[in-house]
C-alpha cells in the first residue's frame, strides 16, 4: 500500500482536485441567478457561459487522461505483479527441483557408502581367513622343519655309529694281523697264538652279536614307523568321518581307546581325557560311531587288538 502510495500519489492528488473544481463549477453553474435581460448586456452573459463550457470541457479532457493512466498504471501494476508471480513459481519450481536433486544425491551417497562397507568387510573377512591361512602354513612348516632336524639328529648318531663299528673293525684287523705276524715269528707262541685267536672269535662273536643286535633294533624302529603310519591311517578313518562343532579350540584334543578283532572290526571303544569342551567330546564320539571297521595294518606285526591314539581337533 505504501508503496502504491509513494509511486502513484501524484496523480491520485491531481485526481481529487480536478473532480472538485469540476464539482465546483457545476454547483456555481447552477446556483448563479439569472439577470434581468439588459440590451447592452447580453453579450456579457453568453460569454459567461461559454467559459464555463470550456473549463468543463477541459476538465473532462484531463479525467479521461487521468483515467487512461489510472489504466495504464493498472496494466503495468497487474503485469508487474503477474511478473513477481512468474519468478515466484520459477524460483518455488528450481527450489522443489534442487530438492530432489539433493534428496536423490543423498540416496546416492548412502547406496555409495553401504557398497563401501560391504567391499570394507569382505576385505577384512578375506584378510583373516589369509592370516589364518598363513597360521597354519607356519605350523606346518615349523613341523616339518622339527622333524627334519629331528631325522638329521638320528642320521648324525647313525654315522658315528657306523663310524665306531668301523673303527673297532680296524682296530680288530689291525690286532689279527699282529696276530698272524706273532704266528709266523715264533712256532713255540703257538698256544699263546691259539689263545689270541680264542678272545679273537670271542670279540668277533660278541661283535656279531652286537650287530645283529642292532639290526634287530634297526628293524625294531622300521616297525615302530609301520605301527605309527598304522596309527595315523586309523586316526585318518576317524577323521574323515568327523563333523567340526561350530567353536573349536585349536589345542583341543581326546584319547580314544579301540578294542578290535581281526579283520577291522571295531568291538568297543571309549573316548576320554578331551580338553576341547563338551561338543567337542560328543562330535569325536559321533566320528568313532560311525567308523565301524579299521584299516589293515600294513604289517600283520603291527596289529593289536587295542589300539589307542590321540584325535586333535586341528
Amino acid at each position: 500500500m505504501w508503496n502504491f502510495l509513494s509511486r502513484y500519489g501524484f496523480f491520485l492528488a491531481l485526481s481529487v482536485v480536478m473532480h472538485a473544481l469540476v464539482l465546483g463549477g457545476l454547483l456555481l453553474g447552477f446556483s448563479s441567478t439569472p439577470e434581468l435581460p439588459k440590451p447592452l448586456g447580453a453579450s456579457k452573459k453568453k460569454n459567461v457561459i461559454q467559459a464555463v463550457s470550456v473549463d468543463a470541457s477541459k476538465v473532462q479532457a484531463e479525467l479521461r487522461k487521468l483515467e487512461s493512466a489510472d489504466k495504464h498504471r493498472k496494466q503495468q501494476e497487474s503485469e508487474h505483479q503477474k511478473r513477481l508471480q512468474d519468478q515466484a513459481r520459477k524460483v518455488q519450481q528450481q527450489r522443489i527441483r534442487e530438492q530432489e536433486k539433493l534428496t536423490a544425491l543423498k540416496k546416492q551417497q548412502q547406496q555409495q557408502q553401504a557398497r563401501l562397507q560391504k567391499q570394507k568387510q569382505e576385505q577384512e573377512r578375506k584378510i583373516s581367513e589369509l592370516k589364518k591361512k598363513q597360521e597354519q602354513e607356519q605350523q606346518r612348516i615349523q613341523k616339518l622343519k622339527t622333524a627334519a632336524a629331528e631325522l638329521e639328529k638320528k642320521k648324525a648318531a647313525e654315522k658315528k655309529r657306523l663310524q665306531k663299528i668301523k673303527e673297532e673293525k680296524a682296530a680288530a684287523e689291525k690286532k689279527r694281523q699282529q696276530k698272524l705276524k706273532r704266528e709266523k715269528a715264533a712256532a713255540e707262541k703257538k698256544r699263546q697264538q691259539q689263545k689270541l685267536r680264542e678272545a679273537q672269535a670271542r670279540r668277533e662273536k660278541a661283535l656279531k652279536e652286537q650287530l645283529a643286535a642292532e639290526e634287530r633294533a634297526e628293524q625294531e624302529r622300521e616297525l615302530q614307523g609301520v605301527r605309527s603310519r598304522y596309527i595315523d591311517n586309523i586316526a585318518a578313518v576317524v577323521t574323515s568321518n568327523w563333523r567340526r562343532p561350530a567353536q573349536v579350540d585349536k589345542d583341543a584334543s581326546c584319547l580314544i581307546v579301540v578294542n578290535q578283532i581281526p579283520g577291522g572290526e571295531i568291538i568297543s571303544y571309549r573316548v576320554s581325557s578331551c580338553t576341547g569342551g563338551r561338543d567337542f567330546q560328543r562330535s569325536v564320539e559321533t566320528a568313532v560311531g560311525k567308523t565301524s571297521h579299521l584299516p589293515a595294518p600294513p604289517d600283520p606285526r603291527v596289529f593289536d587288538r587295542v589300539i589307542r591314539f590321540t584325535f586333535t581337533g586341528k
